[in-house]
């Protein structure tokens, strides 16, 4: 394996959601589909905590590889077209068809990350963690 191989490998494994599962740029109706179901999840609960915004902005920056400003804007822009404005269904449907098993199962880690980055799970929220996963087509955990 060529040493460019190699940082490419690495640099696929650092930034898991940057690509599709064609390996095209993960676009924008990708990350803001990714952001819609984030923000939903930290406003589940009324109170949009500063533990989820930060949770939040840190799992866009890593998994997707975008710098702060990038993503600030992608939550200003995502929080415009959330609910009722788009259906979580069609998020989703945007999500399962355009990533792979392990980056839906990574989208549906950051999910649980916001759920529980307050430290408080109301029923709800564990619900609505375990929804989205289905509706991402993953098997249910073991």
């Amino acid at each position: 394996m060529k040493l460019l191989d190699r940082v490419r490998e690495f640099l696929a494994k650092r930034h898991p959601l940057a690509k599709d599962r064609t390996g095209a740029e993960a676009d924008l109706e990708l990350r803001a589909a990714t952001a819609v179901l984030l923000l939903e999840a930290a406003y589940g609960d009324e109170d949009y905590a500063w533990r989820e915004h930060h949770t939040i902005v840190k799992g866009l920056e890593r998994d997707f590889g975008l710098g702060r400003r990038e993503v600030l804007e992608l939550l200003d822009r995502a929080n415009e077209i959330r609910p009722p404005i788009v259906k979580l269904a069609d998020v989703t449907d945007v999500l399962r068809e355009r990533f792979d098993q392990p980056q839906r199962e990574e989208v549906a880690a950051l999910v649980r990350k916001v759920v529980t980055a307050d430290n408080i799970v109301e029923e709800w929220e564990d619900i609505f963690a375990s929804h989205i996963a289905r509706a991402l087509g993953l098997p249910p955990p073991s």
